[in-house]
């Protein structure tokens, strides 16, 4: 995915619909299990509130084993989310980070970016106790050839400017991955440090 320049003027909802919209198009991602994928997640992270909405609990509804409340749940969902995604209705915001959650996991990954590049920031993760840092590692490296691949064509020519304007998009997509994975092992790093009582310093080298 390459995000457009024009992506820069869109509100927050609209950027988070566009990945999902993207990630349904690209993918065998279906509309329908993209919903229930969101529903599971905002029963999982706002429980109260996503029960107070009226966002079915699909888990509970296929316990029960009965498929005619199922099925007519899923379809007045479904509804609801392709109003969001065709931009009808305004994406609530205690849906956002669920939302988020609910892509897969280079979809996240690339729209958590976008959103935190708006501030000047780098979309990282905190690695938690099961994660493992030489998959993180494995990634980080992954995503560094992709960035050597877009950026080395944008400066081809030995400089940036004007003419590489169709080709910044996708470099600086891909360089904000590199970013991202690389922080969430610094962080681990550094929080190894922090536990035996040692600091580091931040340096920049150039």
């Amino acid at each position: 995915m390459t995000l457009s320049s024009s992506r820069q003027r869109m509100t927050r909802d609209q950027v988070l619909v566009a990945h999902a919209a993207e990630m349904i198009a690209r993918t065998s991602l279906s509309q329908d299990r993209f919903a229930q994928a969101l529903a599971g997640k905002l029963h999982e992270m706002t429980p109260s509130k996503a029960a107070d909405a009226g966002v079915p609990d699909f888990q509970v509804l296929a316990a029960a084993g009965d498929a005619a409340p199922f099925l007519k749940a899923s379809a007045s969902w479904l509804k609801k989310v392709q109003r969001w995604l065709a931009g009808e209705v305004d994406l609530p915001a205690w849906v956002e980070e669920g939302w988020v959650q609910a892509l897969d996991e280079d979809y996240r990954e690339r729209c958590i970016n976008e959103l935190a590049a708006r501030y000047g920031l780098v979309g990282a993760r905190a690695l938690g106790g099961e994660a493992c840092p030489l998959t993180a590692f494995g990634q980080l490296v992954v995503r560094l050839g992709g960035a050597v691949e877009a950026a080395g064509a944008v400066l081809a020519d030995q400089k940036i400017d004007a003419t590489d304007l169709p080709l910044l998009p996708e470099a600086i997509e891909r360089l904000l991955a590199v970013e991202s994975r690389a922080c969430e092992i610094r962080r681990q790093m550094e929080n190894v440090l922090a536990q035996h009582g040692q600091s580091s310093a931040l340096r920049v080298v150039g």
